[in-house]
């Protein structure tokens, strides 16, 4: 790794993890309607991807709330969606946690292989935690990504939630996180069923969107410069395998392949620093530390400050 690029993403991480950072976005964001072709949608897929369940909960509840209306909807992790379907559905929507101040990589790598959509009505969202950094541009970026592919852009929307990044409360932050433990909750359920409705209004009466987006400081150390400073700051990231169940929930999880459940062996130099084999390990067997201390998961997390994670009644 070039010395600069080190630097500036090892001062991001640091700031982001040892102390609240307070930054003054310049807020130019827009989002304008414009005059598509009305559909009535019959058949929608919502593709997600998600690594401890925020977003996979609104995916879900979105298609349950369009399933409840008579549409015939599907809620995927983008992974197990049948790509040879995707033409037959008549609205889709995309959904992301904020990783690094922006959509995953792989997310949206996946999105620029799809085939052409031929006009198919699309909206994204996406999951952030705390205050978050940059969700809107994250959002519009997987929005413009399809857009890119030929969909129709008609929605765009944000959800907060409890912060998954385990270094933060590792380190000795659990108050920053804490402060949003509450969420998501019956508020938040509501806005989803009210993004839900939106969307089918939208498509309906013909009405799509323009969306320009923002401008954040975190604009200029999302996604690599982030990931490979804290890539610099972690160490012993393996496997404890006395510790291990072989339940291979780590290798289900990792989005890139970095972890080999046959060998118990992690390919650091592809890891992109997720944590989700860290945050999704029910047994604490996925060792890590970052700046030298040990890294506990998300479960864990939830564990020791007997937190449940409210789930809308749809889904119960």
């Amino acid at each position: 790794m070039k010395r600069r690029t080190f630097l500036v993403g090892a001062s991001a991480v640091a700031a982001a993890v040892a102390a609240p950072w307070v930054v003054a976005s310049i807020d130019r964001r827009r989002i304008d309607d414009v005059r598509i072709l009305p559909v009535q949608p019959r058949r929608a897929a919502v593709i997600f991807f998600s690594q401890t369940g925020h977003t996979r909960r609104v995916g879900r509840l979105i298609a349950r709330h369009w399933e409840r209306q008579g549409l015939e909807a599907v809620a995927s992790d983008y992974r197990a969606f049948d790509l040879g379907t995707l033409r037959t559905f008549d609205l889709l929507v995309l959904g992301s946690p904020v990783n690094y101040y922006e959509a995953p990589g792989h997310f949206r790598t996946w999105i620029k292989s799809l085939p052409p959509l031929g006009g198919i009505p699309v909206a994204a969202f996406a999951t952030f935690g705390g205050k978050g950094g940059n969700q809107f541009n994250a959002a519009a970026g997987l929005l413009q990504r399809m857009v890119d592919r030929g969909a129709v852009p008609v929605g765009i929307e944000l959800f907060g939630n409890m912060s998954s990044f385990a270094p933060t409360w590792s380190l000795g932050n659990e108050e920053r996180i804490l402060a949003y433990s509450h969420l998501p909750d019956a508020n938040t359920w509501t806005a989803v069923r009210k993004f839900a409705d939106d969307l089918l209004g939208r498509v309906g009466s013909g009405t799509g969107i323009a969306v320009s987006g923002g401008w954040s400081p975190h604009e200029l150390i999302k996604g690599s410069i982030s990931i490979e400073g804290t890539k610099f700051l972690i160490g012993a990231h393996g496997v404890d395998a006395a510790a291990c169940v072989r339940c291979g929930s780590c290798f289900d999880v990792c989005p890139v392949g970095a972890i080999d459940p046959a060998t118990l062996t992690v390919d650091t130099a592809a890891c992109v620093a997720c944590l989700g084999c860290v945050n999704n390990c029910p047994t604490g067997a996925m060792r890590m530390n970052f700046l030298g201390k040990p890294v506990y998961g998300f479960k864990e997390f939830l564990k020791r400050h007997s937190i449940v994670i409210a789930e809308p009644p749809e889904l119960v």
